[in-house]
Parts: structure tokens; C-alpha cells; sequence
């Protein structure tokens, strides 16, 4: 098949799941496919088996998108929207979900379309009806930049866990070294010990000294 063509509208109907899930330890990746066209939904179903996916969830009806994503955690999601910002929050929905990336098909190419849909979070834009050499660049490069922005998200994500519990130890250790008289390395020290005794985390022990520390100012202030 060299390009989906147009059919008949679909009219929202059943969502579909593929009956043989693939195994865990089986490469091959996987699709969700959300297109109100029967015709097109199917043949875009086809050219990704053809291209080594396997498309394991289908749907006529935008708003299952979100759910079928969810559910079956595919590694991309082909969704077709309607021209105009009718769609835009289905697509939005998905992409907040941060499950896989997401590959809009639609015909409408005009400036304030594309930029909701950039704005929504879409990871690829293609015409309503792609062919299939247009399909596999862009659902490669879709994969490949959820790859990248997710691996960037988590080393943010990672740097701001270390950083405030930086902020949750170096506060431990001034109430310490203010109410009980210790260095900073002795402060510093207990913190370690204690978190090693307790089986915990130097940063929850850091959160316990200053809770306490907490209370005891609320007792002897009432």
C-alpha cells in the first residue's frame, strides 16, 4: 500500500483490542490507532503491521484515545483530528499522560490548527491521509523525541529531588547545630548514622528533625 485513501466517515464505533497481546519479552513495538474513518483507521492499521508495529488497540472515537492509551501503553499513538480545536483536548489529554508520543493526522494545514496541535503536546503532524513512506520517518522520529524529552524530564526531575533534599538536610542540620550544640559535620554525621539505624532515607530523617524541632517551637511558643 503506497497511501491510506479516504472512505466513509465512521460513526464512533467499537473500540477494538488486539486478541493476542504481545508477550513481554517480545520486541516488537506496539500502536494504538484513533481515527473516525473506517477505511483510513484500517488501512493505517495495515501499513504499521507492515512496517513491524502491532497495532493492539483501534478506535472510530477520538475520546477513547486517552483511555486506550492508558489501558494497553502502547509505544506510539496514531490519533486523526477533526479541522478545527474540537479535537485539541483529546490530544492534549493523551500527551499530559506522558505514556507514549502521539502522531496527529489531520487535513487542516492552517497556522492556528498546527499550532494548537504543537501546543497540545503533538510529537508529529501528518495529512489526514499519509502514505506509508511519509508514516515510518515520522512515527521514527515521534519515538525517538518522546525518548529524548523523557530522558531529559527525568534528569530535571532527578536534579530537583537532589537539590530539596540538599535544602531538607542543610535546614536539619542548622536546628541541630542550633539546639543541641553540634558542628556541622557533626550535625551532618548524626544524620547519616540515623538514617542508617532507621533503615531510612538521610532525607527523611532530615524532614523528622525538623518536624520535631517544629512542634516543640509551636509547644513553647503556647
Amino acid at each position: 500500500m503506497n497511501a491510506v485513501r479516504p472512505g466513509r466517515p465512521g460513526s464512533g464505533g467499537p473500540v477494538h483490542r488486539a486478541a493476542n497481546p504481545v508477550p513481554l519479552d517480545h520486541p516488537t513495538r506496539t500502536a494504538v490507532v484513533v481515527d473516525r474513518d473506517d477505511v483510513v483507521r484500517t488501512a493505517v492499521a495495515s501499513a504499521l503491521d507492515r512496517l513491524g508495529f502491532q497495532v493492539i488497540g483501534q478506535s472510530a472515537d477520538p475520546a477513547q484515545a486517552g483511555p486506550l492509551t492508558r489501558e494497553l501503553r502502547p509505544d506510539v499513538v496514531v490519533l486523526a483530528i477533526a479541522p478545527g480545536a474540537a479535537d485539541v483536548p483529546v490530544l492534549a489529554e493523551v500527551t499530559a499522560d506522558r505514556i507514549a508520543p502521539v502522531v496527529v493526522l489531520s487535513d487542516d494545514a492552517g497556522n492556528d490548527h498546527v499550532a494548537a496541535v504543537r501546543d497540545a503536546g503533538a510529537h508529529g503532524l501528518l495529512p489526514a491521509f499519509p502514505s506509508r513512506v511519509a508514516l515510518l520517518p515520522a512515527i521514527e522520529l515521534a519515538i525517538a523525541r518522546f525518548a529524548e524529552i523523557a530522558r531529559l524530564t527525568a534528569e530535571i526531575e532527578a536534579a530537583n529531588r537532589r537539590l530539596e533534599t540538599r535544602k531538607l538536610i542543610d535546614r536539619a542540620k542548622g536546628l541541630l547545630m542550633t539546639h543541641r550544640g553540634l558542628t556541622e559535620p557533626e550535625a551532618f554525621r548524626w544524620i547519616q548514622r540515623t538514617a542508617m539505624d532507621r533503615r531510612k532515607g538521610s532525607a527523611a530523617v532530615a524532614a523528622q528533625v525538623i518536624a520535631e524541632f517544629d512542634q516543640s517551637a509551636v509547644r513553647t511558643a503556647s
